[in-house]
């Protein structure tokens, strides 16, 4: 597969959601509304940056294993999407505490606010599809290709990984900055409190492992060594397992927000801002949503260090180990999808309330 090539049937099946968009955008609905800039930055170029983070040396390959990159790379849009959905709910309730400003309609900004979180996630399915019929196209050509001389990456540290990595951080930072500055800032991400369960996470991964090195496993990320066959088998199925027991602790700390926003609804609400609202029922909401953001965070790393142990694999060996292909679907969507659900809710009950 040229690269070129992949390029431009990327392009064109972006084109071809279109007109089911249309379909749902007449009578008055603009289309402009679904262009955001910063929701793009967050899902399709950061996507592509950790794609070329995992992948930049990997430009030699069989049609198999360019199938498997084209594969995770639609399940970092679906991560990204999920992730960037969840920083804009994060925000706006964080901004819901805030006295509205002179002459801005507090409502209208709300609902603007819903509208472009809620967009990220679009990007991202919109993403994945796209990749997903690359994906097809090339499945179901009957095309032959000719035996490709696997071209190992040098030994040792991967400047060009470790650059893509870091602009990929940068406009994460960046955009989270822009995304917050009318909500008080993104400090709340950073509370000390609110990311204790953190320790959780590094002492699960400290404790479970039992391959060779856990600090080379985390060094794959921006370096490549040779490995045992044995190894790198181990090391992809600890990784898998340790994503799914993630996204087992995000369901629980989501399970916690309903029960959260009813006593809220049940006590004397606090203090008002300047509108009259009362937020107090969507802190559980907002704090689980930093749990999820943080969480989220970690499994794309795991996600970069999993498609490398990959390459790896298929470097050493030429086998390719591809995994459950629905894990974002299954383990991650269906725990966005939980907290709609909370949202929307809770957004009802404070209606009928108030």
């Amino acid at each position: 597969m040229k690269r070129q090539n992949t390029i431009l049937l990327f392009c064109f099946f972006s084109l071809l959601p279109i007109p089911f968009v249309i379909g749902i955008f007449t009578d008055g609905a603009g289309l402009g509304a679904l262009w955001d800039a910063i929701s793009f930055v967050i899902v399709y170029v950061a996507a592509i940056l950790l794609f070329l983070t995992t992948f930049n040396n990997t430009t030699k390959c069989s049609k198999n294993f360019s199938i498997y990159k084209l594969m995770w790379l639609q399940e970092m849009f679906i991560l990204s999407g999920i992730l960037g959905t969840f920083l804009g709910f994060i925000f706006i309730f964080e901004g819901m505490a805030l006295d509205a400003a002179p002459g801005v309609d507090p409502s209208a900004a709300l609902i603007s606010n819903f509208a472009i979180a809620i967009l990220t996630i679009l990007y991202g399915v919109i993403g994945a599809t796209t990749i997903y019929l690359v994906q097809k196209y090339y499945e179901l050509k009957n095309d032959t290709m000719e035996n490709i001389e696997i071209e190992k990456p040098k030994e040792g540290f991967l400047f060009s990984s470790a650059l893509y990595f870091f602009i990929f951080i940068i406009i994460d930072v960046f955009a989270a900055y822009i995304g917050s500055r009318n909500t008080g800032g993104a400090a709340i991400l950073f509370n000390i409190e609110k990311n204790i369960y953190m320790i959780t996470f590094i002492i699960i991964l400290i404790l479970f492992y039992n391959g060779n090195s856990f600090v080379n496993l985390i060094k794959n990320v921006f370096f490549y060594y040779p490995d045992s066959e044995k190894n790198i088998i181990y090391n992809l199925k600890f990784i898998r397992n340790m994503k799914k027991i993630i996204a087992m602790f995000i369901i629980i700390s989501l399970l916690c927000a309903p029960v959260v926003m009813l006593l809220a609804l049940c006590c004397i609400p606090p203090e008002m801002n300047n509108i009259g609202w009362n937020n107090t029922p969507f802190i559980g909401v907002k704090n689980g949503g930093v749990i999820f953001v943080w969480s989220l965070f970690i499994i794309i790393i795991l996600s970069v260090i999993e498609g490398r142990e990959v390459s790896k694999l298929y470097f050493e060996t030429g086998k390719i180990s591809a995994g459950d292909r629905y894990y974002s679907l299954k383990y991650i969507l269906s725990s966005a999808f939980l907290l709609f659900f909370t949202v929307s809710i809770g957004i009802m009950l404070t209606l009928v309330a108030l």
